[in-house]
């Protein structure tokens, strides 16, 4: 056998076995995060063919170590006066999707922002008592696609005369590829070089590396992953904050009674949650040094754009922000420098997207402005760049960012639910979730629906129900009741009357009414996130978001279904019949209510995704 034969076969004996070894699997989940537990629960419920790759030794290891200051901001409200179950999840912010009622986070702490330790025990029981199946201790690295001819049988395509090619090994790996030849679509390794191959790429590391700004002199700023967390080590200091979103603001909380005074800077002004409605925004938790500042305690905001300013030590060994000239590239500083030295810099500027795990052939594009740490996505969840891989979590939150909950797992728990339908539907040819209803139930069904449906309460303006041609059910707040600014305390911040209903101005159902949908989707004319409608209706806003009163809430939306269906539903209105059933559990409807009706015209009422959230 000459060198070249030689040469040719222990390469392709090489390639067999790494191929042959590649342990396959028809999803890939990396990271064990909530969202990848809770994407992989629902795989696992199907039992589909998933695996989860996790770096660390436990799930959710980024709760090990964030927030720094152990507290969560999110709400765990225990009790709400009702005893339906969707409806409490829709003030139990923190529990995964499941049917075990064990794994309610409300069961794991009293407190109303509990402890980050408890979401690391709640994690690792949802891994547990689910069986999810994890591989930890698992790096993965050089994800890559796999064109349609690299899975040809080697041996065929470049030797047919070779010996090998009968080889036990190549037959072997003639049945791995004929098994799985149709389904690989990307290859990766491990940090051991254990290769793995899927069908189906599902993302779900989060927002894992620290946002580091190209500024001259960032090296002399502490990062918020690694800043001490013990206030006594800022006793009588001078302290700069870059930043000013909750890590930021937690910082500052936990040491400002120590400090000579804070200063905090951002390009940006303050935003409050209670006034943005966006929960990513500063939440009244952390906000005790806005009393200082604004009270005239030393403590001070400002804002400024980072990327003109520069970090420097001076001979003192004081660190000063000085100004860099706005016409020359070049670090050369104005005369106009400030006296005012810190004794220490904190960098609090948030996290990104770590793709070092990407193989260079898949550049995934970025999004746009403020969301450009996140990866751009369709509205399904699947990356613009490349097919078959999908966001699920916080890196899916570019489709709602500032709009809605996406990026909490209050939000996301249930965008990973719509994209889990979106694969059963697409790859495995599963209808999406539907219910047959008469005409005598509908009213009945939607009025349950609208009073506790937690998936389009918590993703509001986001997800919805839909039916018929197309009646969509959306939670919006009032057009012009949030931003930065606004006065949420007004005295005529709500409505009571039923005329004015479409000025609500806190969270309440809309239905939107289209006779062809996607005709009016292609129109660029849009009210909000939908395409303008044919018709709209507001039910007027309730202080409990129950919406149940005969007079303000069913009988306007009765009148609004039987206009848009021409048909008379007063027969069929019951509102004992509706309070009975929003007593009952999740899909436990009573007999009298949904069958005793004579009507044989049927209609579909399914979950719907938005499709306004496309690009």
């Amino acid at each position: 056998m000459n060198c070249t034969k030689l040469l040719f076969v222990l390469v392709l004996y090489s390639f067999i076995v790494v191929v042959n070894n590649a342990e396959y699997h028809e999803y890939c989940i990396i990271g064990s995060g909530p969202a990848g537990l809770q994407i992989a629960h629902f795989l696992q419920s199907t039992k589909r063919d998933y695996i989860v790759f996790e770096k660390h030794d436990k799930p959710g290891f980024f709760f090990f170590n964030f927030p720094r200051h152990r507290k969560l901001i999110s709400i765990n409200k225990r009790h709400t006066g009702e005893k339906n179950r969707k409806f409490n999840l829709r003030h139990d912010w923190n529990s995964l999707l499941s049917n075990n009622k064990n794994l309610r986070f409300t069961r794991y702490s009293n407190e109303m922002f509990p402890s980050a330790d408890l979401m690391v025990q709640y994690l690792n029981d949802f891994y547990q008592q689910n069986n999810i199946h994890v591989k930890f201790n698992t790096k993965i690295s050089n994800l890559r696609t796999v064109s349609t001819s690299e899975d040809v049988d080697t041996c065929l395509r470049m030797n047919k005369n070779s010996t090998h090619c009968s080889s036990t090994e190549n037959k072997s790996f003639s049945k791995y590829y004929m098994k799985h030849r149709n389904k690989i679509r990307f290859r990766m390794v491990d940090q051991k070089g254990n290769p793995y191959s899927c069908s189906i790429m599902l993302i779900a590391t989060g927002l894992s590396i620290p946002n580091i700004p190209e500024m001259h002199g960032i090296e002399l700023a502490e990062g918020y992953e690694t800043v001490s967390i013990n206030p006594d080590d800022f006793e009588g200091q001078t302290v700069l904050l870059l930043g000013r979103g909750n890590s930021a603001f937690e910082v500052a909380q936990s040491i400002y009674q120590a400090t000579n005074f804070i200063h905090m800077i951002s390009r940006s002004r303050v935003r409050s949650s209670f006034a943005t409605h966006y929960v990513g925004d500063l939440r009244a938790i952390n906000n005790q040094i806005l009393d200082s500042y604004q009270l005239k305690s030393l403590d001070a905001l400002l804002e400024t754009d980072l990327r003109e300013h520069a970090l420097r030590r001076r001979v003192d060994g004081k660190i000063q922000l000085i100004e860099k000239p706005r016409n020359n590239s070049n670090i050369l500083y104005n005369n106009r420098q400030t006296s005012l030295g810190y004794d220490r810099v904190i960098r609090c500027l948030g996290f990104k997207f770590d793709k070092s795990f990407l193989n260079k052939s898949i550049n995934l594009t970025d999004g746009k402005g403020r969301e450009v740490k996140y990866p751009k996505i369709d509205g399904d969840y699947q990356s613009v760049d490349v097919k078959h891989l999908y966001f699920v979590g916080t890196l899916a939150h570019s489709l709602d960012f500032r709009k809605s909950s996406g990026g909490f797992i209050h939000g996301f728990r249930y965008t990973a639910r719509a994209l889990y339908r979106i694969l059963e539907n697409r790859y495995h040819q599963k209808r999406w979730p539907s219910k047959m209803l008469t005409i005598g139930s509908l009213l009945n069904y939607i009025i349950k629906r609208m009073n506790e449906a937690d998936g389009i309460y918590q993703m509001f303006s986001e997800l919805g129900l839909n039916a018929f041609e197309l009646i969509v059910l959306n939670m919006q707040y009032g057009a012009n009741y949030s931003g930065p600014g606004r006065d949420v305390f007004a005295f005529d911040r709500a409505t009571a009357s039923v005329n004015s209903a479409d000025r609500s101005n806190f969270l309440h159902p809309v239905f939107y009414y289209y006779k062809s949908f996607l005709s009016k989707f292609n129109n660029s004319k849009t009210i909000g996130i939908l395409p303008e409608p044919d018709k709209i209706h507001h039910v007027l806003e309730d202080l409990l978001t129950l919406w149940i009163v005969e007079d303000t809430h069913i009988l306007p939306l009765q009148a609004f279904l039987e206009d848009i269906l021409n048909i008379d539903l007063q027969q069929h209105s019951d509102l004992t019949c509706v309070q009975s059933l929003l007593s009952k559990t999740y899909d436990t409807l009573t007999t009298n209510c949904l069958h005793n009706m004579k009507e044989k015209t049927i209609y579909k009422h399914r979950n719907f995704l938005n499709l306004a959230s496309r690009e």
